[in-house]
């Protein structure tokens, strides 16, 4: 299923530790929206209402 809201919803478990990291890395920088943008990426379920390509077939 992908993703298509504003901020996107992490598909596997490496995007979803590519979004820890980066969450990681803006509260360490003190980037406080950063942290609220990978937090929102974070926040499941993604009730994706659109089948991706591979879905379709």
């Amino acid at each position: 299923m992908a993703c298509h809201h504003l901020f996107h919803h992490p598909q596997t478990p490496e995007e979803r530790e590519a979004i820890v990291k980066q969450l990681a890395y803006c509260r360490s920088i003190g980037d406080g929206q950063g942290t609220m943008i990978a937090l929102v990426q974070l926040t499941e379920p993604c009730s994706s209402p659109e089948p991706d390509a591979e879905e379709a077939r």
